[in-house]
């Protein structure tokens, strides 16, 4: 397991942290460990929700509106 310092942390943030760390009975350790791993988990999971939008958007693997050759010809056609 890493380990990580955390210089120059504002002071506001790390009484907000010690007091949700005492309100939950867990260790400031614990309080931040928790606080980190929520927040990376809520990025992936907003980034999947995102690239599950742009799949069903673009009509997913095999869709016509995806195939490059289609368009080209469309567009080389249109052009003469």
């Amino acid at each position: 397991m890493a380990q990580i310092k955390v210089r120059q942390l504002d002071d506001d943030v790390a009484v907000a942290l010690k007091r949700r760390a005492a309100g939950r009975g867990v260790s400031l350790e614990e309080e931040v460990r928790s606080t980190l791993a929520a927040s990376v988990t809520a990025r992936r999971v907003a980034f999947e929700r995102r690239a599950r939008a742009l799949r069903a958007a673009s009509g997913g693997p095999g869709s016509p509106s995806l195939d490059s050759a289609r368009v080209i010809r469309r567009e080389r056609d249109a052009t003469g």
